[in-house]
Order: structure tokens, then sequence, then C-alpha cells
């Protein structure tokens, strides 16, 4: 199954250079909650992003609805699954699920 994933990656980043055959293998360093969060791999999802902010110390929690600062005051919602691409310094914010219902 991943090899598929794996044939699109060697040659897509010639800028990188250095590594050869070791994947996508750079921490990226992040914040949620204003607290630093590293992450192994730029690909990550919105689960992933939480479960590594709780396994760092961030007090929150998985339930929690997690969002991206996208600057100018714009946010925007990251679900479970949604895959998504981190950089360094990108900024989360997970909340309380006020949804009781």
């Amino acid at each position: 199954m991943a090899s598929n994933e794996e044939k699109d990656h060697p040659g897509g980043n010639p800028g990188q250079g250095g590594g050869h055959g070791g994947g996508p293998d750079k921490p990226v360093s992040l914040f949620v909650n204003e607290k630093p969060v590293t992450v192994e791999d730029k690909k990550q999802t919105g689960l992933s992003i939480k479960q590594a902010a709780i396994a760092q110390h961030v007090p929150i929690q998985l339930d929690f609805v997690l969002s991206i600062e996208r600057g100018g005051g714009k946010t925007e919602l990251i679900g479970d699954d949604q895959k998504i691409t981190v950089h360094d310094g990108d900024r989360f914010l997970a909340i309380p699920n006020d949804d009781n219902s």
C-alpha cells in the first residue's frame, strides 16, 4: 500500500538534497495553544497533531476542536481525519468542543 506514496517522495524535493532513502524524517516545530510541539513529519492529520501535543504535555484532550491560524485573524478548522501539511512555526488552537447534545 505505502509503495505508491514512497514512489512519489524521492524526486519530490530536489532542493533538500542530503538525505538519501530516509524518507520524511525531518521534525517540524509548531505550536498548539502557544506551547511548542514537535512532530516527526510534515504530513499530519488533526488527530496526530493533538496526539503529539498531548504526548508533549500540552493540556488538551483528543476530543478538542483543532484549528490552524492562517494569519490576519483567520483560522481554519482541522478535522481529526483531515490530512494537512505542517510547516515550522505553524500555530494551532485546540479548544473544548461545546457541543453537549
